[in-house]
């Protein structure tokens, strides 16, 4: 039996074992194992990937992923600019499971996004949708997923999809069995998706397309089943838009209503052409500066609303299926089209692992229209479009490894975008972090001004420059590049903490001082702050005020070794022999115990000199 012959025809007698087949039966076993081997398969090259983009502030440089006291601070939607606390909760789970090993992130990614395509085939079923396994598979191997699904970062993509097509299938189940465990399945799935990432909000009008397609109407009793998922919407919409707004805005795309529509419909066929044709994807489209008072730019909306209503019109005959997949796709890109404010959209209008949610409905279009084209030809008809099937497959596999390829590393990834739009001034400035951790200080410094020339009010390349700038003993013009970045955020810590260094090396102590007491100010609960402020401190002989800072420190991490080593040496150059000695021989049994013999051997040292002398 095909995949195909999992869906009935009308007046089958078997409806509901084949809609509804069991479970654990042998041939949803198949299926769903052949689901798994197709995405092992085409994102076989990304499972030994590296960290990418923000994959390091988010995860490996994320000290809430360090301790459980990171955990509280994550369901408490402390310092980011997205409240996905499921998802990173999962991100803290894998990071004390794999630690800095790249391998298991990926690996998880691959099988959460072949589950999706397991869940969305199921669902499909229920929707009596025909070719719905080929959906899943278009779904599963499909090139346009390559960012969600390579990309650890995205795991809030992989993640929010499993949980979606599972809440819409438990949804369906309760409505067929009036069964009130499915039905609180539902709504417990539905909020796990929204815990997961905010852009699921848009379930309530799913569903309700769902039951119009199942039953060709809505009465109030299912108008109520409705009401829980549109109130949880409604909160998620409320978080997710109140944290995008905590993110900085460049002004480098306009606000304007006119700009808004005549890019939404410019970027929906984008997106559409890159599902039909997936030849030319792009991580990273240059920004669009549409004529308003052109005619033209509004042409792409005005034929999809044309094409649309044509479905509309049609809906008692044959639009109706062109209508459900049409409507659920745009429906579901909806909340990234530019409509409501997102902060990624000043990097790119669109974005491949954007529309991970919406492809789908176009998947399930194009499945179900080979399947009835499929049962009305003939024989020999039926073999030869089995045949392009098959090579059409064939080549969004190896298309999707290919383009797997390019998450390798950051550079590799960088490169691959900014091959296609040099203008990416993230692209540049992240390339020009590879570099200059390389050494390679020219070629980081001319990435970091390309980024300014881009986008000047970029507070980060402002920084980084500054930072390469200083390393090649350039101070004046890094001291320049601080100060313009604090122009942008003047309570910027890590920037203050930059300048602070900035300016002690250029013999500037009294700047130095007042900018590194300005960092701690705005930064009062990192112990590095004091730290940094204690080191010039005791290079300037400043002993007394030097103690008081590394302590601080330690009161902030009482277990770091590193603060005690530092406050015993300034203990003893300020004269507290006895002091630093109690203190140093408890720093010497931790750093025994742990086993750090360069500590030992630092505190040692130290000690020989802090000895009190015999009484």
């Amino acid at each position: 039996m095909s995949a195909d012959q999992l869906v009935p025809n009308a007046g089958d007698r078997n409806a509901e074992k084949i809609l509804h087949p069991d479970p654990f039966s042998a041939r949803v076993k198949l299926f769903s194992a052949l689901l798994i081997l197709c995405a092992v398969i085409a994102y076989f090259p990304a499972i030994n990937a590296g960290f990418i983009w923000d994959d390091t502030p988010l995860l490996t440089a994320n000290p809430q992923m360090q301790s459980e006291h990171g955990l509280k601070e994550i369901w408490l939607g402390k310092n980011t600019c997205d409240y996905t606390p499921l998802t990173l909760t999962v991100f803290w789970l894998e990071r004390s499971l794999w630690g800095d090993t790249s391998t298991g992130y990926h690996l998880v990614n691959i099988l959460l996004h072949a589950l999706a395509g397991i869940l969305l085939w199921r669902t499909l079923l229920a929707l009596r949708a025909p070719g719905s396994w080929l959906a899943a598979l278009l779904f599963v191997i499909h090139p346009v997923n390559v960012a969600s699904v390579a990309w650890i970062a995205e795991l809030k993509n992989t993640l929010s999809a499993a949980f979606f097509f599972a809440a819409i299938f438990a949804f369906l189940c309760s409505g067929k069995n009036r069964n009130t465990r499915h039905y609180l399945l539902a709504i417990t799935l539905f909020t796990l998706a929204g815990l997961s990432k905010g852009a699921v909000v848009t379930m309530p009008i799913v569903l309700c397309a769902c039951l119009l397609w199942m039953k060709k109407k809505i009465v109030w009793n299912d108008v109520a089943r409705l009401v829980p998922f549109a109130l949880i919407a409604l909160l998620i919409s409320f978080l997710t838009i109140h944290y995008q707004s905590r993110a900085v805005d460049y002004g480098l795309i306009s606000s304007d209503l006119l700009f808004r529509i005549a890019r939404a419909g410019t970027v929906v066929w984008h997106y559409l052409v890159g599902l039909v044709f997936p030849t030319n994807l792009s991580p990273m489209l240059p920004q669009w500066q549409p004529d308003l008072v052109s005619p033209f730019v509004y042409l792409p909306g005005i034929l999809l609303i044309a094409v649309l209503g044509v479905f509309v019109w049609t809906r008692k005959t044959w639009g109706r299926p062109f209508l459900f997949v049409s409507g659920y796709y745009l429906w579901m890109l909806l909340p990234v089209l530019g409509f409501v404010w997102m902060a990624l959209q000043q990097q790119t209008p669109a974005a491949d692992w954007w529309q991970y949610l919406a492809a789908p409905g176009i998947f399930a279009g194009i499945a179900g229209g080979v399947v009835m084209v499929s049962r009305s030809a003939s024989k020999n008809a039926r073999l030869g479009l089995s045949v392009v099937v098959a090579v059409i497959l064939t080549l969004l596999l190896v298309q999707t490894w290919r383009r797997s390829a390019i998450y390798q590393s950051m550079e590799t990834y960088c490169r691959a975008i900014l091959a296609e739009n040099p203008h990416a001034w993230i692209a540049q400035n992240n390339l020009g972090v590879v570099l200059e951790q390389r050494g390679e200080l020219e070629p980081a410094i001319s990435c970091y001004r390309q980024a300014l020339r881009d986008n000047p009010r970029y507070l980060e390349a402002h920084n980084n420059l500054g930072n390469v700038l200083a390393a090649a003993r350039n101070w004046p013009e890094a001291e320049t590049e601080f100060l313009s970045a604090l122009h942008l955020s003047p309570a910027n810590a890590a920037v203050l903490g930059n300048l602070a260094d900035n300016y002690f090396r250029q013999g500037k102590i009294r700047e130095a001082f007042a900018t590194d007491g300005a960092a701690v100010k705005a930064d009062r609960y990192n112990p590095q702050r004091y730290v940094a402020f204690g080191r010039k401190l005791a290079a300037n002989q400043q002993f007394e005020q030097a103690t008081v800072c590394f302590r601080n420190a330690l009161l902030l991490n009482p277990g770091d070794l590193s603060i005690q080593l530092n406050l015993v040496q300034a203990l003893v150059a300020a004269g507290h022999g006895e002091d630093a000695f109690a203190l140093g021989q408890q720093a010497l049994r931790t750093a025994q115990e742990s086993g750090n013999q360069q500590i030992v051997q630092a505190v040692a040292a130290i000690l020989n000199q802090s000895r009190p002398p015999a009484r």
